[in-house]
C-alpha cells in the first residue's frame, strides 16, 4: 500500500513540475528519462493517468501528440548515450502513437493545426537522427517509421520531400542487401509519384 502511494506522489509531481511541450522548433531536446531508465516505468504510468484524466478528445490527441514527441526525445537520447538496441522499440510506439492522431482536420482545427506543425518538424528530427544512428535495424525501423508518416494526409508535401529523397538515396546504398534496395526504390517511387500527382 505504501509503495502505490509513493508512486501515486511521484506522478503527481511528475505532472505538476513537467508540463507538456510540442515540437515548434528543430530542436526538441532530449529525454531526462530514457528506457534504459529504472524510473522508466513511473513515465508510463504518468502517461496512463493523463489520458484517463484527458476530459475531451481534442485533450487526449494533444496528450498523444505530446507522447509521440517524448518517443522522439527518447530515440534521441538513446542515440547519443550509444544505447541504440532500444531504438527500434521506441520508433514503433512513437509510431503507434502517432497512429492514435487523426489524419483529417476541419480547415481551422487549432488541434489539427498543431499536429501538423509537429508532424513537420518530427519528419525532420527523423530524419537528423537517421544519419546520426550507425546500427542499420535501427536504421531500418526508422526508414519504416519515415514511410509511415508520410502516407499521413496532414503530412506537409514539403516536409515528405526530402524524405523521397533519402529512400532514393539508400536505395542505392551498398549496405543493404538487395531486398531492402528494392523495397525503398518501390517507397522512393511512390514517394515521388504522389508528390507529382498532387501538384497537377
Amino acid at each position: 500500500m505504501k509503495i502505490i502511494k509513493i508512486i501515486t506522489f511521484i506522478t503527481v509531481i511528475m505532472l505538476i513540475i513537467v508540463p507538456p511541450v510540442f515540437a515548434l522548433e528543430n530542436d526538441i531536446g532530449y529525454s531526462q528519462i530514457s528506457p534504459v531508465s529504472p524510473l522508466y516505468f513511473l513515465k508510463g504510468l504518468r502517461e496512463a493517468l493523463e489520458l484517463k484524466f484527458a476530459g475531451t478528445t481534442k485533450v487526449k490527441m494533444l496528450r498523444q501528440l505530446e507522447f509521440a514527441q517524448r518517443r522522439l526525445r527518447e530515440v534521441r537520447t538513446l542515440i547519443r548515450d550509444h544505447n541504440e538496441e532500444l531504438v527500434p522499440a521506441t520508433i514503433e510506439r512513437y509510431v503507434a502513437q502517432v497512429n492514435e492522431l487523426t489524419d483529417r482536420h476541419a480547415k481551422n482545427d487549432e488541434v489539427g493545426i498543431k499536429i501538423k506543425e509537429s508532424l513537420t518538424v518530427h519528419l525532420s528530427i527523423l530524419d537528423q537522427i537517421y544519419s546520426q544512428t550507425s546500427i542499420s535495424r535501427s536504421k531500418m525501423f526508422i526508414r519504416s517509421g519515415l514511410n509511415r508518416l508520410i502516407q499521413r494526409a496532414d503530412v506537409v508535401n514539403s516536409s515528405k520531400e526530402p524524405i523521397c529523397r533519402l529512400f532514393a538515396k539508400e536505395a542505392t546504398s551498398s549496405a543493404l542487401n538487395q531486398t531492402e534496395q528494392a523495397v525503398l526504390s518501390d517507397r522512393a517511387q511512390k514517394c515521388f509519384m504522389n508528390l507529382s500527382n498532387l501538384f497537377l
